[in-house]
């Protein structure tokens, strides 16, 4: 019951100063979900772009880098199902694992491989072993939550084809989490402390890498209730390799006793961890304000309405929730049932085109579809993210620089994009040109994607006139407002779909990803998209991964309104040392001095949420500074004592050199869209604005003297 659940009001305090982290340590410090990692030095960033450091690293972004938790658990079942020259590489559901093989097979033939690559998919069941007594298993604490297995998605394919299957895995944020991969390692390695013995070849699974404590908070709490079987696996089913349709028969293999009767852990590690483990979900859920493990379906209910903007931030979570749900504050009276949930933010801008493309597609053979007419579409085409030629729609456009993989995504499914990279009012100018003399002989463009602001040039589109192009050529506006956040702006009603980052500035702590797409329910396609999403959308977000999100977003008003006052205080320092003789600035890039009329036109100017915001939207908390020289840039990054790593929208200040990062294998290409190799963005937090400024005083001190 929601009675029993007591959350103290949330309150924004100033964020430690990491300033010495060790190379390749996670970013938080000792957090074993982290989504930084410290690169603290100009050259460790050359030297993880040219693979130099990989051993030392023992963590990443988890696009980037694969989680150990997650190699531990694809190794495991590699060992188990795959051949010795294959590589694996998991997923929540079938949909997935299916567009994952679809985009192996694809791009193996592009790359002149063979036509057929023997792609497999494995689906696996994890289910917790009943003790012999018929107790509860040590490991996990009895709930509400379903008594279902959960269910991997085992993509195998050759080990030469790994380039690909990592590539799906980076662009679409679609595989697990590393919290679901914990989980299913802790059942596993119940289950050996249940069944005995040791399987070599399941032992190979885990060489080389840390081992998983038991711990109770996962999936799978009340799964000890069902029969105790012979194995300790669940029945396995391997797709043949040489289908391709969008959702592939599967043929059931059980695996045999003397092939799955142990994991990894001997069931006295596993016992000697259980109290340390079991400790640390007490503190989360009594100290750390966390929602119990069985209240996750209220903490995704809780991010949807915060998210529509129901859910105010100063408000108790218990009354909220105990309400029903009400008109949102948010322009257009979205409710909760507009907001879907990712478990990455890269897989809901992934999603929006995907919906955008099989809308259009669909609705050209029926205007007025329903579910079941997508349904036979998809059954029609099979292929069911659009990998595959020849396509029957248009392109989309991508206004304006946006984050590497937002523009992959647009170039690798569907027909391809057109490429406004400046998204200035030329560009504006160039678009509109294009769009009046477009071909009558290709399909009409079916979506825009922009950033609102965009990453890392904090430029504003001008979303008026670009809503204008939208209805008079019919294609479908996606706004990535994760840079802005909808504390500051409000950019719902220029757009058809809104997507964001929630690993971002909405989470804050560095500890969790997530994403969310907010579906219009103005636009003129509003019924036609959510047919689509009735169709297509899958809830892939772990539970516990949720009850984070939803605890730490709990102060995102007041947080958003400490961190704007923070960088804008900054911003102004910067430039006014610019402005100094011999100044080693060359530009600084924030909103509120770059396309500032086309922010303003989408800036909140009321009280957004509580009595504890500030009145109005301010201009976000990220902001890029160019150096004149490449000396200047490495001596002010290298002399920054803050957190320095990738992500952004942290807690603390994170720094990185961005061009760097993201564009390394790109350089000349990335200068001719103003992403200069000098570049560094940061991502301002909430420690004292005076020992930020002392900080970017010291740097520019070091970069003066290089």
């Amino acid at each position: 019951m929601l009675a029993s659940v007591q959350m103290p009001t949330p309150s924004v305090v100033n964020s430690p100063f990491y300033d010495a982290i060790p190379l390749g340590e996670p970013i938080p410090p000792n957090e074993k979900h982290a989504v930084s990692v410290s690169l603290p030095r100009w050259q460790d960033v050359v030297d993880y772009e040219e693979g130099r450091i990989s051993d030392i690293l023992k963590t990443g972004y988890p696009r980037f880098f694969i989680h150990r938790s997650i190699q531990q658990l694809a190794n495991v079942l590699k060992c188990k199902f795959g051949r010795p020259d294959e590589q694996a590489i998991l997923f929540p559901s079938m949909q997935s694992a299916s567009e994952c093989r679809d985009f192996i097979r694809e791009f193996s033939r592009r790359a002149g491989g063979t036509c057929d690559p023997q792609v497999r998919i494995v689906r696996f069941c994890v289910l917790a072993q009943a003790a012999p007594d018929g107790s509860a298993p040590d490991c996990v604490q009895a709930s509400n939550s379903s008594e279902a297995p959960i269910q991997l998605h085992c993509v195998l394919f050759p080990g030469d084809l790994w380039p690909h299957a990592k590539a799906f895995w980076q662009h679409t944020g679609l595989g697990i989490s590393s919290r679901l991969a914990d989980e299913c390692l802790r059942i596993l390695a119940h289950n050996e402390s249940i069944l005995g013995g040791c399987s070599e070849i399941l032992k190979d699974g885990r060489r080389g890498l840390p081992a998983v404590p038991a711990r109770g908070g996962g999936f799978g709490r009340s799964r000890y209730q069902r029969p105790m079987t012979s194995s300790i696996f669940a029945p396995a089913s391997s797709e043949p390799s040489r289908a391709a349709s969008p959702a592939p028969s599967t043929s059931t293999s059980t695996s045999s006793s003397s092939t799955s009767a142990s994991m990894f852990m001997s069931a006295i590690d596993h016992q000697e961890d259980e109290l340390t483990v079991e400790h640390a979900m007490y503190v989360e859920e009594r100290f750390g304000r966390n929602l119990p493990f069985e209240q996750a379906s209220l903490a995704k209910c809780a991010l949807r309405r915060r998210i529509a903007g129901t859910l105010l931030s100063s408000g108790g979570l218990e009354d909220a929730l105990g309400s029903a749900p009400v008109a949102s504050v948010r322009h257009g009276g979205i409710s909760e049932d507009d907001v879907y949930l990712f478990a990455t933010g890269m897989a809901s801008i992934y999603s929006a085109h995907q919906v955008a493309m099989l809308e259009r597609a669909v609705a050209q053979e029926t205007p007025d579809f329903t579910p079941s007419d997508c349904e036979a579409y998809i059954k029609k085409r099979g292929d069911l993210s659009f990998v595959r030629a020849p396509f029957a729609i248009g392109k989309a456009i991508c206004f304006g620089f946006p984050y590497t993989d937002t523009l992959k995504i647009l170039q690798k499914w569907g027909p391809g994009c057109h490429f406004f990279g400046h998204g200035t009012d030329k560009d504006l100018d160039a678009l509109e040109e294009m769009l009046e003399n477009y071909p009558r002989d290709e399909p009409p463009v079916v979506s825009l994607f922009c950033e609102f602001p965009s990453n890392p040039l904090l430029r504003s589109a001008d979303l008026v006139r670009l809503r204008r192009l939208a209805d008079k050529h019919g294609f479908v506006i996606v706004i990535d407002e994760t840079i802005g956040n909808f504390v500051n702006v409000d950019v719902l009603p220029y757009a058809d779909m809104v997507v964001s980052s929630l690993t971002k500035v909405f989470s804050g702590e560095c500890n969790v990803m997530g994403g969310s797409l907010v579906l219009n329910p103005k636009s003129a396609r509003a019924a036609t998209l959510r047919n689509v999403l009735k169709v297509r959308y899958e809830d892939t977000q772990w539970p516990e991964d949720s009850i984070f999100l939803e605890r730490n977003s709990r102060d995102f008003v007041p947080r958003v309104a400490r961190i704007d006052t923070n960088a804008e205080a900054i911003c102004e320092y910067l430039l006014e040392a610019k402005a100094a003789p011999n100044s080693v600035v060359r530009d600084v890039f924030y909103p509120k001095y770059v396309t500032r009329n086309h922010y303003d036109a989408c800036r909140r100017t009321h009280q957004y949420a509580s009595e504890s915001a500030h009145q109005g939207g301010g201009f976000g908390g990220l902001f890029s500074v160019v150096l004149k020289t490449p000396e200047a840039a490495r001596a002010f990054y290298d002399a920054l004592s803050c957190a320095k790593g990738p992500s952004l929208g942290t807690s603390c200040t994170l720094a990185c050199p961005y061009t760097l990062l993201a564009h390394y294998a790109e350089l000349p290409w990335a200068k001719t869209m103003e992403v200069d190799e000098e570049l560094v963005r940061v991502s301002v937090g909430c420690e004292e604005t005076d020992t930020l400024i002392e900080m970017c005083r010291q740097a520019l001190e070091a970069a003066s003297s290089a």
